[in-house]
């Protein structure tokens, strides 16, 4: 039997690094609302599965997220296929727009034990004081991003 791409990357039970960005890097949030949508997007096509939401990072102009898998090899990937789809009608109609929003399909990176994922979760900690959208030394938390302790 082939194995095919799903069956290579996707485990039962095992972590994902799940991420996107805007094509030509551009904006896929404009304001609170699109990221309210995306977020309840999230929420509502992640209840129709046994995916576990560990963290998400939203930015501007794209997004992290750690997922867990259950058994099903090809959730991940159903699961990305529904919910970025339903995003982007949003998005296009909302903004008047047409054609793709993001540079391509999503990227999935399988995390490898305990000090991965910590790093994972450490990155996506940084990102918005990294792209300047909030200070370092300040007590102030980023509105657009949850991690699961």
């Amino acid at each position: 039997m082939k194995k095919t791409k799903a069956s290579r990357l996707y485990k039962k039970n095992a972590f994902y690094h799940i991420y996107n960005r805007g094509n030509r890097k551009g904006r896929i949030f404009y304001g609170d609302k699109d990221y309210k949508v995306f977020l309840g997007l999230l929420f509502r096509y992640l209840k129709k599965t046994q995916l576990l939401l560990v963290g998400y990072c939203l930015m501007p102009n794209h997004y992290h997220m750690i997922l867990k898998s259950g058994t099903n090899l090809k959730e991940i990937s159903c699961f990305m296929h529904d919910f970025m789809t339903a995003y982007a009608m949003y998005f296009n109609r909302s903004h008047i727009k047409v054609g793709r929003i993001f540079q391509g399909p999503f990227q999935a990176r399988r995390i490898n034990g305990p000090i991965d994922l910590q790093t994972v979760k450490n990155y996506l900690e940084e990102n918005p004081f990294e792209a300047g959208l909030i200070e370092k030394g300040i007590d102030q938390s980023y509105e657009w991003l949850y991690i699961k302790e």
